[in-house]
């Protein structure tokens, strides 16, 4: 049987379409399902983030650590979120502040807040001592002075929220990271394949036209003369 004119180059035509589409789709899909983008909307984090800043927060996080820049939904308060704070104690820990001391205590140690605005971890003039539940967490804002956190919201459980009510945690990722670098090479290799692929899959076609494949055996009706 006569092979088919331009047969191989619509071969490497469907398998660069392929895998181009599969170099674009898979960063775009895994970004999506890992991590969600979110716009800072107050000034409840200063200095270390200012209205319209952009995180790129990870969501379904698998552990909450204290010291993470979250999302969370302030539901338990009766408020509307979602909200962005900072998690300073988790389950087990006892946080502590008396109004005029330097510094919060955690677990009866000083705890060193070098992101604090202004240097005034106590801003806001509120006193609170909680020891923090297993399964839950205690959040504050950054900017002190500026943040409807929880030690103002004593009620029903002195502050704390779940952890399930923590929606996503800073990943940390920006334009530098190694990993935007290696899914911004996929991307930019399954682009330059896609027109490769697609200039192939035109070639194949005009090649087809233009060379009908002749028949591999007798055509069926034709009448046969001989030459005298």
């Amino acid at each position: 049987m006569a092979r088919r004119p331009g047969r191989t180059r619509g071969i490497w035509a469907i398998a660069l379409l392929v895998l181009g589409v599969a170099l674009i789709a898979g960063p775009m899909v895994f970004m999506v399902s890992r991590f969600a983008p979110t716009k800072v909307g107050s000034d409840n984090m200063l200095p270390t983030l200012g209205q319209a800043d952009l995180l790129v927060m990870e969501k379904e996080p698998s552990e909450v650590r204290r010291g993470d820049v979250v999302t969370y939904d302030p539901a338990e308060w009766g408020l509307t979120g979602p909200f962005i704070g900072r998690v300073v104690a988790v389950g087990g820990d006892h946080i502590a502040y008396a109004e005029g001391d330097p510094t919060l205590t955690l677990n009866g140690q000083p705890l060193n807040e070098s992101y604090v605005r202004d240097g005034a971890p106590g801003a806001g003039g509120v006193s609170f001592a909680v020891s923090v539940p297993h399964g839950r967490v205690f959040i504050m804002g950054d900017n002190r002075g500026n943040s409807a956190d929880s030690r103002f919201h004593p009620q029903p459980h002195e502050g704390t929220l779940p952890v399930s009510a923590v929606t996503g945690v800073d990943s940390g990722i920006d334009e530098n990271d190694p990993l935007v670098g290696v899914l911004g090479l996929s991307m930019t290799g399954g682009a330059v394949l896609l027109p490769v692929g697609i200039g192939l899959g035109i070639a194949a076609l005009v090649v087809r036209r233009r060379r009908p494949v002749a028949p591999a055996g007798p055509v069926w009706g034709a009448v046969r003369v001989d030459e005298p």
